[in-house]
């Protein structure tokens, strides 16, 4: 399974400690330069050793060869980055069926999801390390609760109750 990861899920797993996740989920993970940039912006974030020792050592550099694509998503009001996680996805995509893409934000997502793109995000990693017995169920609980109270990552109260309801079904496989 191939990853195509955004900015906004690598800065939060690396927030959280959790950025190893996507090491056990995905044979490949692959982003593209503008959002390296993006992710590695601000060298006095906390996380920031930990996401640049990712480019270094197991986060690849790929960029989308259609750009015409690109520049059409960006006139959607897409982001830089996204629109080129998202083509980059497309492209390898023709290629592989087994490719994601992680994204959090609502309008690339469904974007994505018009271009027949697997879709993710963040709490969807968590969800799914969970699923695969990568992490307890109190890692779980911990990485989402951190995620929640301790970064600017919001979801509404509705479907953070929604997804604790979720973690305990799988807790009662």
């Amino acid at each position: 399974m191939i990853g195509i990861i955004n900015a906004s899920p690598l800065i939060y797993l690396g927030k959280i400690g959790a950025l190893s996740l996507l090491l056990k989920l995905f044979s490949e993970c692959y982003t593209t330069l503008i959002v390296k940039k993006e992710v590695l912006s601000n060298d006095n974030a906390p996380e920031f050793s930990v996401l640049k020792e990712c480019f270094s050592n197991w986060l690849s550099l790929k960029e989308p060869t259609n750009q015409q694509l690109v520049n059409r998503l960006k006139e959607l009001h897409i982001h830089s980055g996204e629109a080129s996680v998202i083509a980059l996805a497309k492209e390898l995509q023709d290629e592989s069926d087994e490719i994601i893409m992680i994204v959090d934000d609502f309008a690339a997502r469904e974007i994505a999801r018009t271009l027949d793109l697997k879709v993710t995000g963040t709490i969807g990693v968590l969800i799914k390390s969970l699923l695969l017995k990568f992490i307890t169920i109190e890692r779980c609980k911990n990485f989402l609760h951190v995620l929640i109270e301790n970064t600017p990552f919001r979801i509404s109260s509705t479907l953070y109750s929604k997804i604790l309801k979720e973690i305990e079904k799988i807790n009662n496989k």
